[in-house]
């Protein structure tokens, strides 16, 4: 039998301390807790899966001069990590890895999560993002809202396929589905919302959510009937969603535990990267014209949603009164998209680290850390 070497007093005292001052909860990520730090790119390549998933269990609504259709088409991205980067790459068996789906915003497809998506799937997370049947730019007879309550149902469905394999059984073998989270920009923030904590529209078995920008200002107190550790991000300069409209009411209804983090001088698309020119505010140039003056043609979609809104709640789910008109105003964007999307990267890392991997280090970085180290941010907590 070889004979251990001594270990001297010191030395243990040493890896006592080292083991009782432990605090990642699990992860054991060793990152530095910064935002430089949680918004560089992770360990692993990134690779990357497209495909079609059909759910034959639940119709596409009529809507317009749309017929409607008898499923739901869902033409979905998948960022994962992988052994190389780039699409059909092996994927990484360090796993099981949680699981997160994304949301994209209306007039928008599911191209719009990779700057969330790439990042996650980097530090070890498998992203899944569907482009929903209506809401998108290209759908029948052109985007609507109105089909809003079903797209949380979407989010669960494309986990729950590519978990079964839908992308290939290495892949699937890299899930671990008891760990799922939910993500989403604008009216995928507000989908994310609906998933989060409507009684009716929720969905089972997620165990944090993050809404960018939610478009919600619309949703009565009566919505938010659950509880789930969700992060809220917006700008104060957000002309599309006004802070004190949907993020500012969300945050006040929904039930503990919830954050909200106030990005000063961001807008609503610096989140996608896109930055204004001769010093204005690209949601004036960019966001404002895609929902058409005072939000006409992303509010064209509002009554048939708020009927499905108020189903299994009644009058209480839906709420018209604290509705700002959306770009009534142009206001000061001092953000850059850059920074914008950074912060929302390292906040992104640390809430989902925090709720699905139990890092406690990272879930005190977000409580004060980051608006400690950050002088453009707000962070405030209701626990």
């Amino acid at each position: 039998m070889r004979r251990l070497p001594a270990i001297s007093p010191a030395l243990l005292l040493c890896l006592a301390l080292a083991a009782g001052c432990s605090d990642s909860g699990g992860s054991g990520s060793g990152l530095a807790l910064d935002v430089e730090t949680l918004a560089a790119p992770g360990p692993y390549p990134v690779g990357e899966a497209q495909l079609v998933l059909v759910d034959a269990s639940r119709p596409t609504q009529a809507i317009g001069s749309y017929a409607g259709a008898p499923d739901r088409t869902l033409p979905t991205r998948v960022w994962y990590p992988a052994t190389s980067a780039g699409s059909g790459a092996t994927p990484s068996g360090d796993g099981p890895f949680p699981i997160v789906a994304w949301a994209h915003g209306f007039s928008s497809g599911n191209f719009e999560g990779e700057f969330v998506g790439r990042h996650l799937a980097s530090h070890g997370y498998v992203v899944v993002g569907p482009t929903f049947p209506l809401s998108n730019g290209g759908a029948p007879g052109g985007p609507t809202i109105a089909d809003m309550t079903n797209q949380p149902g979407d989010l669960d469905f494309v986990m729950q396929r590519v978990g079964a394999g839908a992308a290939g059984d290495e892949l699937a073998a890299a899930i671990d589905d008891t760990r799922r989270g939910i993500a989403g920009l604008s009216l995928g923030g507000g989908t994310v919302l609906i998933g989060a904590y409507h009684p009716t529209w929720h969905i089972e078995n997620v165990s944090a959510a993050m809404a960018l920008a939610p478009a919600s200002c619309f949703f009565g107190a009566g919505l938010y009937a659950r509880s789930l550790p969700t992060l809220i991000l917006a700008g104060d300069a957000d002309m599309l969603v006004p802070l004190e409209g949907g993020p500012g009411q969300a945050f006040a209804s929904a039930s503990a535990p919830v954050r909200l983090v106030t990005l000063h001088g961001g807008n609503h698309v610096g989140f996608i990267g896109i930055d204004g020119s001769s010093g204005r505010n690209a949601d004036a140039t960019v966001g404002c014209p895609v929902i058409g003056a005072g939000g006409s043609t992303a509010a064209a979609g509002i009554g048939p949603l708020s009927t499905l809104l108020q189903e299994g709640v009644g009058p209480s789910a839906f709420d018209g009164s604290t509705c700002l008109e959306p770009c009534r105003e142009e206001l000061p964007a001092s953000m850059t998209s850059a920074r914008q999307v950074q912060l929302t990267r390292a906040a992104a890392l640390a809430h989902f680290d925090a709720e699905l991997r139990g890092d406690r280090a990272k879930a005190r970085w977000l409580a004060s850390g980051l608006a400690t180290q950050a002088d453009d941010v707000t962070s405030s907590a209701r626990d």
